[in-house]
């Protein structure tokens, strides 16, 4: 293919030179190097297209080398070569196109390397951008069926994509020299739609002076996007099912068929099958609709997408003149990452397009994110999470919340044990007997939000590390009614004693080991994880770079 660029990476010298002539017989421009170094020089000075990668490379890590290159040049392609009937585990989870087998077969590599040619112009013509599973599914299911003239049904959320990918289906079907005409059912009023689609004849009601073609005749020869189809009346229903049986309909107010050839897409975010069971949707119609089923993933079920797509809206969002884009933080983006986009792509590229207009900085943080973007706090909350609150306000909430799980945790540990080796908990051996301090049994029945209550922080308060007045206990804290600590007033009863206290490690330890557990059950969703904590995400965000907690960065 005349302008791809092909970078062939192989220190098998045979095998690449084999692999490097397939490509140049059928019209790519092909480098070829045996070294890992090399190859990032190349993609360096000249970024290709594709990188076709052994896995054998003897001079470098290969998993490396893709991870490098896929973080340097995001929008290169990376195919495997392996002499295994399929990659390793690892390699199947890098942002990987598609890999061959060794021996390389011609036919099979200019095929899959054709896929790989329309997938990128997919990706520029349309801006419909993504390197996930599900959306390269949905994609090559658009390539597979517009050829064929069949009827098609988008389905997704809004925002997700529909227009781009019916405007695909028509540009690689035989129809795309014909009209291409999108009509969104539930933005015409019902009434109207019927003469809107179908046209209408001169005195048909009362405004129609002349003849009007609808929107089949105009798209003749061409492709009709139904957007919201769900929206569409029952009674349109029954003549629309008579367009797409007989390829004829019938103007509003007129009684002489008009034949029409017209390739319909028909596209919702609605379960059709729910309105089908409700009696607004008919049945026979979704069939003749639902010839082919694509559907189209929401934003939240490709997350590893999103700062590829935030890429690339910073590039072409509209800026000062010259003044290169800011730059997002990886904090931003994990925030980005962890939202969960109602509004999908609409929504993603909106807030880029804002926050390159109205930040003025050259680095975007997670703190100079809309507060819409972090979980809204939940009702429910054993502890208050007032908003707009500083970092030592959030530092103190999270060290409380600590504390009672801490204290949970111990007076339920007799009977846990006592369950597991199926006896009571007073028959447990000594040491594992815990002796509560004095009526904690009555103060640990009330959830904390019966035992707390939060008050402002006065003025001497010592800061995240939560360093207490002079007659404060130290690290067992015995606390006593006039010393309950700024921001938080807590009876007595409900702390442990010193003693019961002295083998813990600094309060920083325990934070840090609560995070990490949190992020761990929750399989590193620190949105989630924030939730469980009865902290703030913007809070989470913070303490995962300060605490060192890089594998959930």
């Amino acid at each position: 293919m005349e302008g791809r660029t092909i970078l062939v990476v192989d220190g098998e010298t045979d095998s690449r030179r084999h692999a490097a002539s397939i490509l140049r017989n059928g019209g790519y421009d092909v480098q070829e190097t045996g070294a890992a170094a090399e190859a990032l020089r190349a993609a360096r000075s000249e970024p290709p297209d594709v990188v076709l990668v052994d896995l054998a490379l003897s001079d470098a890590d290969p998993e490396q080398l893709i991870r490098t290159l896929s973080a340097k040049h995001p929008d290169t392609e990376i195919m495997l070569t392996t002499r295994q009937h399929e990659p390793p585990r690892q390699f199947r989870q890098l942002d990987v196109s598609d890999y061959i087998e060794k021996p390389v077969d011609a036919e099979e590599l200019l095929t899959k390397m054709r896929m790989l040619d329309l997938r990128r112009e997919f990706h520029q013509r349309f801006q419909l951008l993504g390197k996930n599973e599900r959306f390269i599914a949905a994609m090559d299911s658009v390539l597979q069926v517009a050829p064929t003239g069949i009827q098609v049904l988008l389905t997704g959320e809004s925002g997700t994509g529909k227009e781009g990918f019916a405007r695909a289906i028509h540009h690689y079907s035989d129809r795309r020299d014909g009209p291409f005409i999108p009509i969104n059912c539930g933005a015409i009023a019902e009434g109207v739609l019927e003469s809107e689609l179908f046209g209408h004849e001169k005195g048909a009601f009362t405004d129609a002076k002349g003849q009007r073609k609808g929107y089949f005749e105009q798209a003749n020869g061409g492709t009709l996007l139904l957007d919201e189809i769900g929206d569409m009346p029952r009674s349109t229903q029954v003549k629309l099912l008579r367009v797409l049986e007989q390829q004829e309909f019938i103007r509003v107010g007129g009684s002489s068929p008009v034949k029409t050839d017209v390739r319909l897409i028909a596209s919702t975010n609605r379960d059709l099958s729910g309105d089908i069971h409700d009696g607004t949707f008919r049945q026979d119609l979704y069939y003749r609709l639902n010839a082919v089923h694509i559907h189209l993933p929401a934003l939240r079920e490709r997350r590893d997408d999103i700062p590829r797509l935030i890429g690339h809206f910073m590039r072409h969002a509209p800026g000062k003149p010259g003044a290169p884009p800011p730059v997002f933080t990886e904090e931003a983006l994990a925030a980005l990452s962890d939202y969960d986009w109602p509004g999908n792509i609409r929504e993603l590229r909106h807030l880029v397009e804002s926050l390159v207009v109205t930040s003025g900085k050259a680095r975007i943080d997670a703190e100079d994110l809309p507060d819409s973007i972090y979980t809204p706090p939940m009702a429910n909350r054993a502890l208050p999470v007032p908003q707009n609150r500083d970092p030592q306000d959030m530092d103190r909430e999270m060290f409380y919340k600590i504390l009672w799980q801490i204290l949970t945790a111990i007076h339920e540990l007799p009977a846990k044990i006592s369950t597991a080796l199926g006896r009571g908990s007073e028959q447990l051996p000594e040491r594992f007997q815990l002796p509560p301090p004095a009526e904690a049994d009555r103060v640990l029945e009330k959830p904390p939000s019966e035992t707390a209550q939060y008050v402002e922080p006065s003025q001497d308060e010592a800061g995240p590390g939560f360093e207490r007045h002079q007659n404060d206990a130290g690290p067992g804290f015995e606390r006593h009614q006039d010393d309950a600590g700024p921001g938080f007033e807590r009876p007595t009863e409900a702390v442990p004693t010193e003693a019961g206290l002295d083998r813990l490690r600094s309060m920083e330890d325990w934070e840090r080991e609560a995070i990490r557990r949190a992020l761990e059950r929750n399989k590193g969703h620190r949105g989630r994880a924030a939730q469980e904590l009865g902290i703030s995400e913007r809070s989470i965000y913070r303490k995962i770079r300060d605490y060192g907690l890089d594998e959930y960065a």
